[in-house]
């Protein structure tokens, strides 16, 4: 991974489709960008449907920070009875979460698609 991969703003869009929001993350998730990415994950948790995906696929970098807000998602998904898948999407997230251990509590998916079903 390169220097400038890793300083890539994060950005983050959020998508509904039925009862499933969609929240995908491109850039690096570190401690510059936590903030931004727990923000938008606990307004996507919020909304009046049943499901959560976080699309990790367009990621370059996942730090600890990261991986923190996943578990604290995890736990607020749980305490509110919604679904929360993380589509992995590449080697990079893959790598992260199967290092700490994460991929043991985390409901994980290759990709949206399989999340949804398609």
């Amino acid at each position: 991974m390169t220097e400038h991969e890793m300083d890539e703003p994060i950005r983050c869009q959020v998508e509904q489709r039925g009862h499933t929001v969609i929240v995908s993350v491109t850039g690096a998730i570190d401690l510059a960008s936590q903030a931004t990415f727990a923000e938008t994950v606990r307004d996507a948790l919020r909304r009046g449907t049943s499901s959560v995906v976080i699309d990790l696929a367009g990621v370059t970098f996942l730090a600890s920070p990261g991986l923190a807000v996943l578990v604290d998602a995890h736990e607020d998904a749980m305490r509110t009875n919604k679904d929360l898948q993380v589509a992995v999407g590449n080697e990079i997230v893959g790598r992260s979460i199967e290092l700490t251990g994460l991929a043991q509590i985390l409901s994980l998916v290759p990709d949206v698609r399989t999340a949804l079903g398609d």
